[in-house]
Formats: C-alpha cells, sequence, structure tokens
C-alpha cells in the first residue's frame, strides 16, 4: 500500500469531519484556471500522487476518486496503484461524473467544501445546480490545504523579462489599442484579463513562474484610457519597470 498518500488523504478525512464537511473537491489548477500550474498550487499532486497536468481529486468520508481524461488512464492507473483513490476515466459512457458521484454517495443536505479561489463563479453555480436535488450545498469556508500541505511551495519570484519586439512582431501598445477598439464596439468600458498566456501576449512580457510555460502571474486590466498591471513587484526589474 501507498501508506504516505493514504495517510494524507485520512488526514483530509479527519479534517471533513471537523468541520461537519461531506466531501472535499481537489482541481490542479490556479485562481487563473490554468491548467498547467506553479508548484505553489499543486495540491492535488501532493494530496493523490498523480501528477498529469488535468484531473480531479473528490475526497469523501469514506470515498476518494480521480477523474481525468484518456491522455492519462495508463498514468493514472499506475500513479494510484497501491491507494485508497480509484480512477474514473472521465468521458466513457460507463463513468458517472463528479457530480454524479456526489449525489450517489452523499446524505441528503451535505455539505461539499472547494477552494474558492480556484472555481469560477460559473463552475460553482453548475456545481450548485446538480447537486441541488439532494439539497447538497457546496461551500468555501473552510480550505484545508494550508493546515495539511505544510512544506507547500512559495510563489515564485522569478523576475518577468521582456520579449523583443522582433519576435513578438507587435508592440504591447499596438495591441492594447487594438483590445480598446473591441472593448468600445462592445460598449463595454474594461476588461479584466486572468488568463496568464494573454496577458504575456499582451504585453510582450515572458517570465518563469510555471514549468515549460513562459508565463507572469499576474493580472492585466485595460479599461478605455488605462492599463493596470497587477503583479508582485520584486518580478519588475529596472529595465522592465522602464519598459511598462
Amino acid at each position: 500500500m501507498n501508506q504516505l498518500i493514504n495517510n494524507r488523504i485520512s488526514a483530509l478525512r479527519a479534517l471533513l469531519k471537523r468541520e461537519n464537511l461531506e466531501a472535499f473537491i481537489v482541481p490542479e489548477t490556479d485562481p487563473h484556471l490554468s491548467e498547467y500550474v506553479a508548484p505553489h498550487w499543486k495540491f492535488r499532486t501532493w494530496m493523490s500522487g498523480f501528477t498529469g497536468s488535468a484531473g480531479t481529486l473528490v475526497v469523501t468520508l469514506d470515498k476518494a476518486g480521480l477523474w481525468t481524461d484518456s491522455r492519462y488512464f495508463l498514468q493514472a492507473a499506475k500513479q494510484l496503484k497501491d491507494t485508497c483513490i480509484d480512477l474514473y476515466k472521465d468521458q466513457l459512457p460507463e463513468t458517472p461524473s463528479i457530480q454524479e458521484f456526489l449525489l450517489k454517495n452523499l446524505r441528503p443536505d451535505s455539505q461539499v467544501s472547494v477552494d474558492g479561489k480556484i472555481f469560477s463563479f460559473h463552475e460553482m453555480e453548475q456545481m450548485q445546480a446538480a447537486l441541488s436535488s439532494k439539497h447538497l450545498t457546496v461551500t468555501t469556508h473552510f480550505n484545508p490545504i494550508d493546515e495539511l500541505w505544510t512544506d507547500r511551495p512559495p510563489m515564485s519570484q522569478i523576475p518577468a523579462f521582456i520579449y523583443e519586439l522582433k519576435y513578438a512582431g507587435v508592440t504591447a501598445q499596438q495591441k492594447i489599442d487594438s483590445i480598446r477598439q473591441k472593448i468600445k464596439k462592445q460598449d463595454c468600458t474594461a476588461i479584466l484579463l486572468p488568463a496568464l498566456d494573454e496577458i504575456a501576449w499582451t504585453l510582450n512580457l515572458r517570465g518563469n513562474d510555471v514549468t515549460h510555460n513562459p508565463v507572469i502571474v499576474s493580472y492585466l486590466l485595460i479599461t478605455t484610457d488605462e492599463t493596470i498591471f497587477f503583479i508582485d513587484p520584486a518580478k519588475i526589474t529596472e529595465k522592465v519597470r522602464l519598459y511598462l
């Protein structure tokens, strides 16, 4: 048996019982809803031992399952071997959805916990609607990650760098001007960009916050008359500051 993973699942269940919760859903994403994430957000990997980029772990008081797509069926079967986690091959006819699994295995009026920072509002609405037939409630009031993952890696402090115009082809200002034109056509006043690849493209900036993905953890707000870049200031060098 993989005692390390099983002990982590048991520790999570103990916290669920303490908080009067029946389940915890663990996707591997970040507040930008990225598929490929920085080590700081790899809680599902830490909990399950499964290292694929796509997959969601669901832990109840007596069951645990991991849903992943066909890219990872063989890898997941190997990495989940000897754990208490069952593999659910997503999108196959015989595989229940996560919502169906919860409806089948939880008592009426149970509470399901998620980390609200890594679920979109739309996902929360869909989940709550799907579980309403059994009066199951999705809650964000308790997040066990910090309590369990005591050696969680910190966020990256690697500085951002400029992606040269000879490679980008178009300046950041030209891209921002084009975005502003589309904002005005839609009769809007601003657009918020949370996707890291979109931010990197728009600003012609790159980073090393995610392995094999040259992106910078940040947010970008473009209004009709200003551009606001939300980023850890420690990652902005003098060269990048002058560029911006």
